[in-house]
């Protein structure tokens, strides 16, 4: 079963056809039905049938047996909701359902949707056409011992497959941006979808990364051969709309600082790791005084920890907060981690800084927190810091990140 409008009395049936078996999706939506059937590589068949909804806030009487017949469902529905048993009668009493040979209910109850059918008498329907309320006489008398066909109704829809796992609101019409779609911004990107970003009518996730993929990002990296040389963002977003096909994804392959649409986000997630590109996002937050909070979020030194800071208009420190003026040097960490430096690699012209895929999986998961927390009303502690267990570095206490004085970000001279 997939979207439902509740102010709907019906949804349709849709027959998804794979390698020869058939399955029925019940939805409001043909558009979804169509990107179901796509993605699970069946086919859509017609139908015409419809299953009526109906909702109660009360479970379900529990009886000695199942009913099987029409007659004993009457039964039970009275016994359990009185108010539930009219909406049936209700329905049986309109025209609309002798249009059908069969006839379906879904009742959304606190423990679950219960579905059941049955097939309507062909010469009865017809001829009961338009005194629907003989036909439903019928059904109380001799009709009633019409054999009932339970339903086995499994939730497929997006807001349920978001929402079930939480026990707080998910990003279900959020505009989320992931700047950067390396290794920490890979991870960051699937962990996102699957809390809800893209869906709903104004919900977006949108991928920023002007880079390809090489050969050299495959090892710590959520995508593998098949997008070598691909741009990151692009392929990416592939890769997502893949496994989620109802959320909507859009790439961007230039720089962030040219898109204009970075600023209608409502949350912005900093996973590039380099801090030119922090520190340029953090100043253009300040300059435009704007209200949509950065996430930032990098590895340290090896891989022996990671770190996170949320930066908003609530007040506390800015991103270049996170460094202090040093008489030997420029500027030097305000609260040290690493005790050794880190361990460098050339490979040809370039250099970097290797770890292995437990660091960006560790970065994506702090964050993933932080945006949770954010969910729940409070991303508070606002900077933390998560070391592996066989780290050999300096314990930092999670905390609000201060202001220092004369910050040349937030508190110009």
């Amino acid at each position: 079963m997939g979207y439902t409008n509740e102010k709907d009395l019906y949804a349709h049936y849709f027959i998804i056809e794979k390698s020869g078996k058939k399955r029925v999706f019940i939805s409001s939506d043909r558009e979804e039905a169509e990107t179901l059937a796509s993605s699970l590589g069946g086919t859509l068949k017609p139908s015409s049938f419809r299953c009526w909804l109906l909702k109660t806030h009360i479970s379900p009487a529990v009886p000695k047996a199942m009913p099987g017949t029409v007659k004993e469902l009457f039964s039970w529905l009275r016994t359990w909701d009185k108010t539930l048993s009219a909406g049936v009668q209700k329905i049986l009493s309109e025209p609309d359902y002798l249009k059908f040979k069969y006839v379906s209910f879904a009742i959304d109850t606190p423990v679950g949707r219960i579905g059941f059918g049955f097939n309507l008498d062909h010469l009865k329907r017809k001829g009961y056409s338009r005194s629907p309320n003989r036909y439903r006489q019928w059904l109380h008398n001799k009709g009633g011992e019409t054999t009932l066909i339970r339903l086995s109704i499994e939730q497929v829809s997006s807001q349920f497959v978001h929402s079930r796992n939480l026990h707080f609101p998910d990003l279900y019409n959020k505009r989320v941006t992931v700047v950067g779609c390396g290794a920490i911004g890979s991870f960051v990107a699937h962990a996102m979808l699957r809390l809800g970003a893209g869906t709903g009518k104004l919900g977006g996730l949108k991928l920023i990364d002007p880079d390809r993929i090489g050969p050299e990002n495959l090892g710590r990296h959520i995508l593998g051969y098949p997008s070598l040389f691909e741009f990151k963002a692009t392929a990416l977003a592939a890769d997502l709309n893949r496994q989620f096909p109802h959320s909507k994804i859009e790439a961007i392959t230039g720089s962030v600082f040219a898109h204009q649409g970075l600023w209608g986000s409502e949350l912005i997630i900093d996973a590039t790791g380099e801090e030119a590109v922090s520190e340029l996002l953090n100043g253009l937050r300040l300059q435009r005084k704007s209200h949509i909070p950065i996430l930032h979020v990098w590895i340290r030194g090896n891989g022996e920890a990671v770190q996170a800071l949320w930066t908003d208009d609530k007040g506390g420190g800015c991103y270049r907060c996170l460094l202090v003026p040093s008489a030997n040097a420029h500027r030097q960490e305000r609260y040290r981690v690493l005790k050794k430096p880190s361990v460098r690699r050339t490979d040809g012209c370039r250099a970097y800084t290797p770890y292995a895929v437990s660091a960006p999986l560790h970065a994506a998961a702090l964050a993933t927190e932080m945006v949770c927390d954010w969910l729940q009303g409070s991303p508070t502690p606002c900077f933390r810091t998560r070391a592996t267990a066989n780290a050999d570095v300096f314990s930092l206490k999670n905390k609000n990140l201060s202001k220092i004085k004369g910050c040349p970000a937030c508190e110009p001279q």
